[in-house]
């Protein structure tokens, strides 16, 4: 299996930009694979469109997951939320074993495009409350395709997560040091043409910029 090519997480945010062109940087052929779950927001989409055609990505991978819904866009827990309007925004974008099905996904493909690396995203404020974004979990599913992949010779394909130890000014350096487009990136949890500036995601990128003494381009760029 060949080591110099890499498949990339992209989800048309932040993080996973920054991962693309890190990895562009570091090996000679990267993919990109994104999922197109229940609900997801269009500008999300365009996003990671946007970002592989800015990156002189060939191969722009799109998975449709209908089936896969956000804890918010579920019967089971609607009420949840609606009793509780002020409950935790973050519960509301979970999704049952989402990384368990985005990468095994993203490994089955691994396996048939000859790319060694699987490259995730996920930072140290995801791990703190998304369990399976951590490194440790992300590290048994590691050993699951090491002991699962029949033909890899030993050598099976492996998530690396390249930001795992950042947080978001640190991500924010990187991307400007990569030269990535930030400026075509979507974090907002809201639909709509331009970054909502009020949910969680987009005050969390406003205070990161802020602190950095710099404006976050998504607001000040019309796409």
């Amino acid at each position: 299996m060949r080591s110099d090519r890499a498949l990339v997480m992209l989800s048309g945010g932040l993080d996973s930009a920054t991962c693309l062109y890190w990895a562009k940087e570091k090996y000679s052929e990267v993919i990109a694979i994104t999922f197109n779950y229940f609900g997801r927001l269009v500008q999300e989409k365009r996003a990671s469109v946007q970002l592989a055609k800015a990156a002189g990505i060939n191969k722009l991978i799109e998975i449709d997951l209908p089936f896969v819904k956000e804890a918010g866009d579920s019967s089971y827990y609607s009420g949840r939320f609606k009793e509780n309007p002020h409950s935790n925004a973050q519960e509301s974008s979970y999704v049952p074993a989402r990384n368990m099905i985005f990468y095994s996904i993203g490994a089955h493909y691994a396996e048939y495009l000859g790319a060694k690396w699987i490259i995730g995203g996920h930072n140290v404020h995801d791990a703190k409350f998304f369990k399976d974004a951590s490194k440790r979990f992300i590290d048994k599913i590691n050993i699951l395709f090491r002991e699962g992949c029949l033909l890899c010779n030993d050598q099976a394909y492996q998530i690396l997560l390249p930001l795992s130890r950042m947080n978001r000014k640190q991500i924010i350096r990187l991307a400007i040091k990569l030269k990535a487009p930030i400026e075509l990136t979507w974090s907002c949890h809201r639909e709509g043409t331009v970054h909502c500036g009020s949910c969680y995601a987009c005050r969390q990128r406003l205070e990161a910029f802020d602190d950095l003494g710099l404006k976050d381009p998504v607001f000040f760029f019309v796409k």
